[in-house]
């Protein structure tokens, strides 16, 4: 595993990096580093993988031949919201 030891300089915020094989030489230049006064930053080197995917921008995917069909039966099969004539009507027939 590769260690890195960050030490702050002296005038400035910028860092110097020092690679370190193993724990012992890292340990090694932070020891170094905290006796002349600086400051120390220990980090690891963690392996990643990145994976991006990009599509083409502006190009729509064709419509299969079933979507069509699929709207209209859906729009057809919406239930009406108006009432129809006998409902609205009111009931003429006598009352006993």
């Amino acid at each position: 595993m590769d260690y890195q030891v960050w030490i702050k300089d002296e005038f400035g915020d910028t860092f110097t990096k020092v690679d370190c094989g193993d724990l012992v030489a890292a340990k090694r230049e932070v020891d170094q580093a905290v006796r002349k006064g600086g400051e120390p930053i220990l980090t690891v080197e963690v392996p990643y993988s990145l994976a991006i995917k990009v599509e083409a921008v502006g190009i729509e995917k064709p419509q299969r031949k079933g979507d069509k069909k699929e709207l209209e039966t859906k729009v057809e099969e919406e239930p009406k919201s108006e009432a129809s004539q006998s409902e609205t009507e009111p009931d003429k027939s006598p009352r006993a």
